[in-house]
């Protein structure tokens, strides 16, 4: 289904068709907002911004999902950061020592997954 952004709430707007003559428009529920578009050319820019929308489609999802696996390794190198911290005390126990160690190691591990990830060519 075809849909607009609404420009007030970011709501998605489904394309709707007049019934006497087939012309789109768009109705925002929450705000209250009607766009027409009436006009020859308008149409025809709502048509071709739809056609140029659905191609860039799969790039853009591809994109997203770099991005979220991006910002997922970017959060748990945070967090056991984090946890590194907590390991941080004056005489540390045989456990904390290699609990800090192991998280060490997962803290390259990530990076590793990193510097992999920037490599791959999408």
């Amino acid at each position: 289904m075809q849909a607009l952004p609404c420009f007030l709430c970011g709501r998605k707007l489904e394309k709707r068709v007049t019934k006497t003559n087939a012309k789109p428009y768009f109705v925002c529920d929450v705000c209250g907002i009607q766009v027409f578009v009436r006009g020859k050319r308008g149409i025809e820019q709502l048509n071709e911004f739809f056609r140029n929308a659905e191609q860039a489609a799969i790039p853009f999802k591809q994109h997203a999902a770099n991005f979220y696996r991006l910002q997922a390794i970017l959060k748990e190198i945070d967090d056991v950061r984090s946890e590194i911290k907590k390991t941080d005390v004056l005489f540390p126990s045989g456990d904390q020592k290699r609990t800090r160690k192991l998280l060490e190691i997962r803290i390259e591990n990530l990076f590793s997954q990193l510097e992999d990830f920037a490599k791959t060519k999408s």
